[in-house]
Order: C-alpha cells, then sequence, then structure tokens
C-alpha cells in the first residue's frame, strides 16, 4: 500500500535472428526498464547497432533543424495520427523538399537580417552628426589637414595649441559630437588634448550626401528592408501551418525507430545470441511474456531472476499512488525517490502537505484566491510538474478556506459574529488567532510531535526491513522512547515551573523518566556515544513546528495593516480617495497573497525535508526508464 509498485527482474534472451522481434516486443509495451550491459569479456560484448540508426539520427537531425526554424517544439496537439507506412513511405521525398523551401525563406530573412544589422551599423555611426550640413566626402581626403570626427565628453580646448581651426559641436547624448578640422603639424598635440575628455572617433562609411540626408533614406531602406521581412515570416508561419501535423509525426517516428535502432547497444551479445536484463512491473510480467513467446514462436526466453543476488539497491522505482496523491508525487521526487524496500511516503505527504499550508494562510479571501490560480494554471499550461503544483495549490486552498472559517479571517477581517460582515447577530464559534496564541502554540507543537512520532514508527518499518528487529528497535524505537518520555515529563513539570510551585514526583512523571531512560540506553546501545549529541535535535524538531504559528500570525498582521492602512489613509477621507484606498486593498492583499502562498508553500516543505524524511526516509531510488515511447502522433501499422 505504502511500497513504490513491484517489480521484477527479467532475463530474455534468444538468437539473434529473433533480436528485432523482441526489440519490436519490447518497445510496443513500453515496460521494461533495460539494465544497460556494460562489462565486457571474452564472452559477451555490447551489441552494435542496426545500420540504420545512422541514416535516421541524420534524418531526425534535420527535421529538428526545420523545426526549430518553423517554432515547433513537440508540445502541439494534432487533429489526427498519421501510420507509420505513410511517414515511412514519403518521409525522405517530403523532408528534402520541405528543407529546400524552408532553406530559401530562412535564407532570404537571414540576408535581410544582415541587411538590416549593416543599415543599423551605418545609423549608429552618423547618429552624432545627423545636426552637422557638411557632406560626407568633405570629412576626409586632406592631405594638410587633420579631421577628428567623434563624440567626447568636455568642451575642448585648443585655442592655446593653434588659432588655425574649424570647429562643429553639438550636444549628444552625454557629452557633445565634434568635427574639428586642424593643420597637419598639430594633428597629434590636438589628439591629446581630445583624448583627455574621452574623445571616441567615429569610422564614417563611404557615403555620399548630409548625415541628415544619409539618415532619412537610411530609415526608408529599413522600413522597406523590415516590411520584407515580416512577409518572409509570413511564409514561415504559412510553412509551418501546413507541415506541422507532418512535422510531429515525422519527428515521433524517428525517434520511435531510432531507439529501436539503437537498442542493441544496451544488450549483451555473442555472435549468435543476445542477453536482456531488466526489470518489468511485476503486474505486466505475465502479459509481457505471453506476446514475446507469441511473437518469437517459442524461441526466445524470458526468465524471472529471484536470485538472492538481485539488489533492491538497483530495482528501478516506479511509484503508484492513488490519483488524488498523484500530483504529491513531485514533491517526493524533488527530495529522492524511495529505493524499493523504502516506503513511499507520498500518500503521507499528500495528507499532510496542505494541511500544514493551509494552517498558516487560514483565510477564507486568499483560499479562493489560490484555488482560482490552480485551477487556471492546471487549464492554461501543459507542463505536468507546474499542473502538479497547481493542484496541490488548489488542495491547500480549499483547507485553507477551512481553517479560514474556524479563524474568522477574510482577508484579514472577521467575516462571521458580532463584529463580522455577515450574520452580525449569530456567535459564531471560531478561534481568533490573535486571542488564541498560546492555545495555538501548543496545537503545533502537538502536531510536531505527532508528525515525529509518524516519521519514527515508519523508520522503524524500514528498518526492520531493511536491516531486521535488533537494528530497528535500537534506531527507531530509542528515538520514540525519548520522544514520548520527554513529553511526559515536560507535561508533568511545566505547570509547577510556570506558576512557582513545587514539582510533585507523579507517576506520570516516574513513567516518562523511565521511558526516557529506556530510550536513551538503546540510543547508546545502537549509537554510541555520539548519540548524545544529537539529542538537542529532538527538541529543535519540535520547536520547528512553531512556525506553522509565526506564519500564520504574520500573513494575518499584514493583511490587518493593509486594511487599516487603507481606512486610515483613504476611505476614512471619502471621495477620489475611495479609489485610492481600493487599489491599496487590491495591491497589499496581492502581495500578501504571494507571500502566504510562498512562505506557507516553503515552510510547510521544509517541515516535511528536515523534521519529518529525516526520521525515516533515505531515498536515492533509480528512476524507472521503460524502453518505449508514449505515442502522441502517430500509430503502428
Amino acid at each position: 500500500m505504502f511500497e513504490p509498485q513491484a517489480m521484477t527482474k527479467v532475463i530474455i534472451a534468444g538468437s539473434k535472428d529473433y533480436m528485432s522481434i523482441v526489440i519490436d516486443a519490447l518497445h510496443k509495451h513500453n515496460a521494461v526498464h533495460i539494465s544497460d550491459f556494460v562489462d565486457e569479456d571474452d564472452d559477451f560484448r555490447i551489441g552494435k547497432p542496426y545500420p540504420n540508426a545512422a541514416k535516421l539520427s541524420e534524418r531526425a537531425v534535420s527535421l529538428r533543424s526545420i523545426a526549430s526554424y518553423l517554432s515547433i517544439t513537440g508540445k502541439e496537439d494534432i487533429q489526427k495520427r498519421y501510420p507509420e507506412g505513410t511517414i515511412t513511405d514519403e518521409i525522405d521525398e517530403k523532408t528534402e523538399h520541405l528543407n529546400v523551401e524552408v532553406a530559401q525563406v530562412t535564407d532570404t530573412i537571414s540576408d535581410i537580417d544582415s541587411r538590416i544589422k549593416d543599415i543599423n551599423d551605418k545609423k549608429r555611426l552618423l547618429d552624432p552628426l545627423k545636426s552637422f550640413d557638411l557632406p560626407l566626402d568633405l570629412y576626409s581626403g586632406y592631405q594638410s589637414l587633420a579631421v577628428f570626427v567623434g563624440t567626447l565628453k568636455g568642451l575642448p580646448a585648443i585655442s592655446d595649441i593653434t588659432n588655425d581651426y574649424e570647429l562643429e559641436i553639438v550636444p549628444y547624448g552625454k557629452g557633445h559630437a565634434i568635427a574639428l578640422f586642424v593643420p597637419k603639424e598639430f594633428e597629434d598635440d590636438v589628439l591629446k588634448r581630445l583624448q583627455d575628455q574621452s574623445y571616441s572617433a567615429l569610422s564614417l562609411p563611404e557615403i555620399e550626401g548630409t548625415p541628415k540626408g544619409i539618415l532619412g533614406a537610411l530609415d526608408a531602406q529599413l522600413k522597406e528592408l523590415e516590411s520584407e521581412k515580416e512577409k518572409r515570416q509570413e511564409d514561415l508561419s504559412a510553412l509551418r501551418k501546413r507541415y506541422i501535423d507532418y512535422i510531429l509525426a515525422s519527428d515521433e517516428y524517428l525517434s520511435i525507430a531510432t531507439q529501436k535502432a539503437e537498442a542493441p547497444l544496451r544488450f549483451a551479445t555473442t555472435k549468435n545470441a543476445f542477453i536482456i536484463e531488466g526489470w518489468i512491473p511485476t503486474k505486466n510480467l505475465e502479459h509481457i511474456q505471453r506476446d514475446v513467446d507469441r511473437a518469437t514462436d517459442g524461441h526466445v526466453m524470458v526468465a524471472t531472476d529471484t536470485s538472492e543476488a538481485v539488489s533492491a539497491e538497483k530495482t528501478p522505482i516506479a511509484l503508484e499512488n492513488p490519483m488524488p496523491a498523484e500530483p504529491f508525487e513531485t514533491l517526493v521526487r524533488a527530495f529522492s525517490l524511495p529505493k524499493y524496500n523504502e516506503i513511499d511516503p507520498t500518500k503521507f505527504v499528500a495528507l499532510i502537505y496542505p494541511f500544514l499550508f493551509a494552517l498558516m494562510l487560514g483565510d477564507i479571501g486568499y483560499g479562493v484566491v489560490i484555488i482560482v490560480i490552480g485551477l487556471l494554471v492546471r487549464r492554461l499550461l501543459k507542463s505536468k510538474g507546474i499542473r502538479d503544483l497547481a493542484a496541490i495549490l488548489v488542495y491547500a486552498g480549499v483547507l485553507s478556506l477551512v481553517f479560514g472559517v474556524i479563524f474568522n479571517e477574510f482577508f484579514g477581517v472577521e467575516l462571521f459574529g458580532s463584529k463580522g460582515l455577515i450574520l452580525p447577530s449569530y456567535a459564531y464559534p471560531t478561534i481568533p488567532r490573535f486571542d488564541n496564541v498560546l492555545t495555538l502554540l501548543l496545537v503545533t507543537l502537538v502536531i510536531g510531535i505527532l508528525m515525529l512520532t509518524l516519521g519514527y514508527v515508519l523508520g522503524f518499518v524500514n528498518e526492520y526491513r531493511q536491516h531486521g528487529l535488533k537494528h530497528a528497535v535500537f534506531a527507531k524505537v530509542s528515538w520514540l522512547l525519548l520522544l514520548w518520555g520527554g513529553v511526559l515529563v515536560i507535561v508533568e513539570i511545566l505547570p509547577p515551573l510556570t506558576t512557582g510551585t513545587a514539582i510533585s514526583i507523579s507517576p506520570a512523571l516516574l513513567a516518562g523518566l523511565a521511558v526516557a531512560v529506556v530510550g536513551f540506553v538503546f540510543l547508546i546501545m545502537g549509537e554510541g556515544i555520539i548519540g548524545i549529541a544529537e539529542l538537542p535535535t529532538l527538541l529543535s524538531n519540535v520547536l520547528s513546528y512553531s512556525r506553522l504559528l509565526s506564519i500564520g500570525i504574520s500573513s494575518a498582521g499584514i493583511a490587518l495593516a493593509v486594511n487599516k492602512l487603507s481606512y486610515a489613509l483613504f476611505f476614512s477621507k471619502g471621495g477620489v480617495f475611495v479609489i485610492f484606498g481600493v487599489l491599496l486593498l487590491i495591491v497589499g492583499h496581492a502581495v500578501n497573497t504571494a507571500l502566504g502562498i510562498l512562505d506557507s508553500g516553503l515552510q510547510s516543505l521544509r517541515l516535511h525535508y528536515v523534521e519529518f524524511f529525516t526520521k525515516f526516509y533515505r531515498g536515492g531510488g533509480t528512476k524507472y526508464r521503460p524502453f518505449g515511447y508514449e505515442r502522441k502522433y502517430t500509430e503502428e501499422k
């Protein structure tokens, strides 16, 4: 019930004459996780791919290049599925024809882009001179004059070098643009003076006309080129619309064919035989055995390996959870997949994570908002990971709404009761957070104790499976006894300490001390003296759950502050100020919603990963990767 999907190790062996038949049969089932063969010796070698593998790869590269030009991502939906036979018959000719069509358009666009870049470069060079009336050909070609054309920060002072010069200067950007003509013999001194003002020379293009006139002509050319480019992009869009179905189906066909052609690279082979080692979900084993036997007329063996050498460490992991819990597999994978002999924590996460999230957020208004956000994201986005997170958000939003009713909060305002927005005469039995801080703090600590207890119980099960009863008792029961022994002791001594009265020796106190001592002895026997160093973590783990209250109080406090500020600054003044009050409410609560989602989500995740998982869960499992393909655009012959 709480384990990954049951797997069976299989060995598939037979004559090479039947290898392609077996590959087709296994690929069709999309269920066999193949263990790559790597230990070559004198008897067994890694198999060789089929001769068509290289050609298939070349076709795929060519087709994906075309798809890239046409902005086809492979995530699109199409109206029909192509039979493989149809694609096989026309793929070479049609792909070559499509490649020529796309190349013609893309080459034209590339040429236009190059010309647009050239024009923009020229505009960049001429832009500082747009206020100068001197034609470009007069800025060069002198034997007795040195010409400086460019930009600089400050105004140049060269009258102490020579009074024989012509200068045009205009403001440009954060400095100035200049055109300076001086006698040749003063060139070096003038250049040094200009460099003191961060002079940057312009390399002018060889074009006739004034800068202003040339810039006007370049703008006209640029507009014409951009119009032409837009037309060519429309041609690409037309090609995309016409060929998208074919490209998606052909790419899928090539991916499948390449997988099959390269499959022998994962097998052990001899001159005449092949061997495949892998894993099959136990529920699929009989069906696959029957199909392989039927396809090969019994000439290929599919045997199960039940020897003790079969390691749980290498068994691939396929999580198996009911549909409502499936989105939470994303959170488990983000930490690590369980090993085959470990408990899969997904179901526990599905029950606890939304509860902790909602306990922190706990507002009817915010709950409704994140439900809507979650539903919209699931509707608009296709990524499975994002859709899973959105589903988790919906679950958390529903429970946040429930806790909002308990806490009587609606965007920080009381909704029910004598001071509420509705039912003013009805005394609704709520638990306002600001009035029940101590009670809620105790609730969060109880939640922490219960979650740690569950963690140690699950840890006991894992340790018992992996290492036996003795190890499980010393490794997990010890901490469980320390936890509950400590709880009993604290419950007994805390009231007298807070009231200043004497501590009485009660049976509960003695029982707690006895339980804690037994746990301590087990801890020393299991972990040695080093286990003592970890004792403070037990208390810190429990106290860590107080964040459930602190995050919730801070969220409610921000909501209250937004409401108070909106009223004090704007609503109380009436008139047009009401509009600003509404805007402040919208922005303030939007920000608080975002913070609530982020804080509640991350802190709930932390309580799972750091405080809960560490009590029973190591992870490190190998992901189940079946040999096959989930067809979306093609169908078998």
